[in-house]
């Protein structure tokens, strides 16, 4: 595992692209890039009239992560630099427009906002079930 780039976007959001590439079979490789950071949680985005807001603030705790894998098997270890090189550049001109968006942060926050509501409403529906 080696840390091979950062990145400080317009929007503050701070990633970090590690490759964790892995050797299978004499000098095949599996190329793995995870990209990832944290978004510091804002409770002033999320919406209040949902019951269960307060539960899923606090369930989410105090960041979130955003995180994004890049996988190609079967590279020859001679070409891993190339390819590593090659994804990045891929990365960049197309992911990281829409990762440095202003509005990325907020529409993210909202998304796990969204699932955590979801999670805890199947969970009560779950308790409920138990009990009866």
């Amino acid at each position: 595992m080696k840390l091979i780039k950062r990145y400080c976007l317009k929007n503050n959001l701070k990633l970090e692209v590690w490759d964790l590439s892995e050797n299978y079979w004499a000098d095949f490789w599996n190329l793995k890039l995870e990209i990832k950071g944290k978004i510091q949680v804002d409770p002033s985005v999320f919406p209040k009239e949902d019951p269960l807001a307060e539960e899923a603030i606090n369930a989410m705790g105090k960041e979130v992560f955003y995180k994004s894998e890049i996988v190609k098997v079967g590279i020859r270890e001679k070409d891993l630099p190339k390819e590593i090189e090659k994804n990045l550049r891929f990365f960049e001109e197309n992911a990281l427009p829409y990762l440095q968006h202003p509005d990325f942060k907020k529409r993210f926050l909202l998304r796990e906002f969204e699932k955590t509501l979801k999670e805890i409403r199947i969970n009560k529906l779950r308790e409920a079930q138990d009990e009866a």
